[in-house]
């Protein structure tokens, strides 16, 4: 990344999130995550490069790996630092 100022977001996930995948034919996809009254629309640039395919795969990949990490704490009955069951956030 690069230097400089950077801003966080925290998204507390619940059984009202969701997540959406919008393609388009004439121009680039929009991946949205809402959470309670906060939607996050990750957009593109128009004219794609090599650094935005890896960047699309790389989170492909985080999300797989989230997704892993979670259903393991459900199964196994681990409560969440929030004291919420673990895995009960559904992505829609």
């Amino acid at each position: 990344m690069a230097g400089g100022r950077m801003s966080a977001l925290s998204l507390p996930i619940d059984t009202t999130a969701s997540v959406q995948f919008k393609p388009f034919r004439a121009r680039t996809p929009l991946f949205t995550v809402k959470a309670g009254r906060v939607l996050v629309t990750l957009t593109l640039p128009e004219r794609l490069n090599a650094g935005d395919v890896e960047f699309a795969r790389a989170l492909a990949e985080q999300a797989a790996a989230y997704a892993v990490e979670v259903e393991r704490l459900y199964r196994s009955g681990r409560r969440s630092s929030s004291g919420r069951s673990a895995g009960k956030g559904v992505a829609a």
